[in-house]
Order: structure tokens, then C-alpha cells, then sequence
């Protein structure tokens, strides 16, 4: 703590982004200058930063201990080899060059003759405990033998001779096949080669059936009796089943076959993916419900426009409006436009008495688009105001409403282009195959 104050009090003056920090620190504590906090921030950040510091020197000193006392190389050209072979990496270079890494491999020494035959006789002593594997001796095989090529860590190549390949493979695998109960006896064969030097390695193994647990003894008595059976009774008319296995008697059962939980389960995902694909449809619904009233728009503000230039007020536009509409509608003339309709609604309240002010604001409301609810609200502070430039501003909203319908449209465009772009590379694809393979074959031809 004292270290990181006295740190602080002579690096304060440069510290990167202090001005930033102090603004920060004030708005985290309310009511104060931020300088505690300022300190107390960076004393513990450079405490932090002391001690990672420290971590890493002290990384750094261990490792270098361990690389410098891990040195094999000694009087510069030589490495020391052990029993096995090791690989290490090295640099070399030559004068006046930069030096490379390079991996060298130590093989094992050399054994003389003496030392050879002094190793063979020593793993010859020892062959049992290589080749037993989970077996607790030679006299009790159960399970397969380790029967390799190759010493694990020594220089001494294997090759292996077996009198009987009935109940064992050369590598050492057992043929559970053809195993008898009172065991089958092998004689392993085994000539070890070191440096030229060889000596002969031979054993007997008695290999037995491996110690079956209690269902495994069921299982593999039924199947017996179910090949008993099958011999007696297969020029019969029915298949005959095994009564009593193990002094048990055996209850046989058609074991039933429903397919009503699958019907179940494929119904209720049937249900699910209804139920979501009716939200879909809804959403997609809405949407499409925005942008036909966002392509009206323009027409509407424009009609309005155009009855109060003609001197019209603000509620007798409306209503001429919604009455033109619903007399095309009547004739068939015009489709369901959600527009017009909640206009209809916002004329059919201020015919129940509700204010034309409220009415206006209800049908922004309503309608949840933004250029509708921007409509509603001119509408209203002309009323409350009386403001003369509704036509004007009337007149800009048709115009943007204009550049949005362009937008939009070259909006619905690029996303047509995008969902044709699949189609049209699976065109491409048929068409490639069109041509290559009929030249393909006539080549090959």
C-alpha cells in the first residue's frame, strides 16, 4: 500500500486518461471532488499492477533456473543419450549467419555383444510380466495377452510363434469361439533380437473361458437353449421356446407394439407448430397492415389538402374523405384499407359526441405508425392554436410521404433480389451440369 502511494505521488503528473477516470469517479460518487476516490482508485490499480509484476519476475526466475539446470548439451558438440531415444531442440549457426532452430535425435547407445546378450538374458527373465496384461498368471489366461513387436523402452525387436492358432491369435487375442471349459494349453514361442544378438523365450499358457457374471451365464445358457430348441423343432410347423434355464422357470411375453405415443407426440408437435405458425401469420399480417397504411398515406394527406384549399374545415375533409371511400367500398370498387377505416371509426366517434381533439388523438393511437401519429398531432395543435400553416406543413408531409414510398419500394426490391438469389444459383448449378457432364462423358469416351 505504502509502495503504490509512493507511485502514485511521483507519476500522477502523466498517468494516461486521469481527466477521464476523475469525470467518471465523480458521477460514481455523488457529492464529492472524486480526489479519495481518484487516489484510492489508483493505489489499488497500481497495487494490482506491482503484483502481477512480482508474478511474472518470479515466473521468469523459475523458469530460467529450470531451463539452466535442464542443459544436456556439455562442451558444446555433445548430448548424452539414454536408454531411450529422445528428440531436443537446438540452435545452430554458422559465422556470420543467423542461427536456426533445429531437432536433433539421440538414439540410444550402442550396446556391445556383452551388454546385449546381458540385456536379452534380463528380458527374457521378465517376459511373463510384459505379456500378461490383466491375467493373473500364464496358468490362468482369461483375457487377451500382450503379445508385441517391440520391448517399450528397450532396443529389443519380438517375434512370436504360437504351436496353435485354435484359441489364440498372434497378437495375443483369444478366440473366444472355440474356448473349452477345461482350457486349452499354447505354447508362445518368442525370439528376442538386440544388436544382432538373439535369444529364445518359451512359455506355456493355458487359456480359459473368461469368469462369466451371473446374467451373463443366464443370457449365454438361454441362447444355448434356444439352438437346442431351434435343431429339434426346425422342420416344425410352430418354433418351440426354452421352459427352464438354470432351474428357473421362463415366462414368455409378446412384448406390444404401439404406435400411439408416437401418433401422440407427432400430434402434439403438429399442435405446437400450428399454434406458432398462426403467430407468424398474424405478425406477418401486421406488417403488411403498416406498410399498406404507410403507401396511403400520401393519398389521404393529399385529399385533405385538397378539400381545405377548396375551403373546407378540418372535420368536413375528414368526413368526405371516409365517405368517398366507403361509397367505393360499397360499389366494390376499393379494397379493405386499414387507413381509411380508422378514419371511419375516429368519424363515428365525433358523431357520438366525443371532442374532434380527442377523436384526432385516438386515431394516432390507433393506427401506430409514425407518420399517422405526427398527422394526429398537426391536426390537434390546429385546433388548439389555430396555427394558419396547416395546409404548408400538410403539403411537406405529402411530399415525404412521396421519398418514403420510394425507399420503400426499393427496399421491397433489394429483398426480392435477395430471396431470387437462391433459385438463381440453383439455376446455375443445373446449368453447369448440363454442360459439363455431357463433355465429361465424351471425353472420357
Amino acid at each position: 500500500m505504502k509502495l503504490s502511494k509512493r507511485i502514485l505521488n511521483k507519476t500522477k503528473d502523466w498517468l494516461p486518461g486521469r481527466e477521464a477516470v476523475r469525470e467518471n469517479l465523480k458521477l460514481l460518487h455523488t457529492g464529492t471532488d472524486g480526489r479519495e476516490a481518484e487516489e484510492a482508485y489508483y493505489v489499488e490499480k497500481i497495487g494490482l499492477l506491482l503484483k502481477v509484476l512480482a508474478g511474472g519476475l518470479a515466473i521468469m526466475v523459475l523458469a530460467g533456473a529450470v531451463s539452466f539446470t535442464d542443459q544436456k548439451l556439455s562442451e558444446g558438440y555433445y548430448l548424452p543419450r539414454q536408454k531411450t531415444a529422445y528428440h531436443r531442440e537446438l540452435l545452430v549457426s554458422s559465422e556470420g549467419e543467423e542461427p536456426e532452430t533445429l531437432t536433433v535425435l539421440v538414439e540410444p547407445r550402442r550396446l556391445s555383444g556383452e551388454e546385449s546378450r546381458e540385456l536379452l538374458t534380463q528380458t527374457a527373465e521378465q517376459m511373463e510380466a510384459f505379456i500378461l496384461g490383466d491375467n493373473p498368471s500364464l496358468e490362468e489366461v482369461r483375457t487377451d495377452l500382450k503379445l508385441a513387436g517391440q520391448i517399450p523402452g528397450l532396443p529389443i525387436e519380438v517375434d512370436w510363434e504360437l504351436d496353435s492358432y485354435e484359441v489364440l491369435n498372434l497378437d495375443g487375442s483369444i478366440r473366444r469361439e472355440n474356448l473349452k471349459e477345461e482350457g486349452s494349453i499354447v505354447e508362445l514361442t518368442a525370439y528376442l533380437v538386440c544388436n544382432g544378438e538373439e535369444t529364445v523365450y518359451r512359455a506355456c499358457a493355458k487359456v480359459l473361458p473368461p469368469v462369466l457374471s451371473a446374467q451373463e451365464q443366464f443370457a449365454q445358457e438361454l441362447k444355448t437353449e434356444l439352438e437346442d430348441l431351434q435343431k429339434k423343432s426346425s422342420e416344425k410347423d410352430r418354433k418351440e421356446l426354452p421352459i427352464w434355464v438354470q432351474g428357473k422357470k421362463l415366462i414368455w411375453k409378446e412384448k406390444k407394439q404401439s404406435s400411439a405415443l408416437c401418433l401422440l407426440l407427432l400430434t402434439l408437435s403438429g399442435i405446437a407448430v400450428l399454434y406458432t405458425a398462426k403467430d407468424r401469420e398474424l405478425a406477418r399480417r401486421a406488417k403488411e397492415r403498416e406498410c399498406q397504411m404507410r403507401r396511403d398515406y400520401g393519398r389521404i394527406v393529399s385529399k385533405l389538402v385538397l378539400l381545405m384549399g377548396a375551403g373546407a374545415a378540418i372535420r368536413t375533409a375528414w368526413e368526405l374523405v371516409v365517405r368517398d371511400y366507403q361509397k367505393k367500398r360499397e360499389n366494390g370498387q376499393e379494397e379493405l384499407r386499414y387507413a381509411y377505416e380508422e378514419m371511419a371509426l375516429a368519424c363515428r366517434e365525433m358523431q357520438n359526441g366525443t371532442a374532434e381533439i380527442k377523436a384526432y388523438e385516438n386515431f394516432g393511437f390507433r393506427c401506430r405508425v409514425p407518420c399517422y401519429m405526427k398527422l394526429s398531432v398537426l391536426l390537434e395543435q390546429n385546433l388548439r392554436k389555430g396555427s394558419r400553416g396547416l395546409t404548408a406543413l400538410l403539403k411537406a408531409e405529402v411530399q415525404e410521404a412521396l421519398e418514403q414510398r420510394k425507399e420503400q419500394a426499393v427496399c421491397t426490391g433489394e429483398e426480392a433480389a435477395t430471396k431470387l438469389l437462391v433459385p438463381m444459383i440453383l439455376m446455375l448449378i443445373v446449368v453447369m451440369v448440363l454442360i459439363l457432364v455431357p463433355a465429361g462423358m465424351s471425353m472420357m469416351m
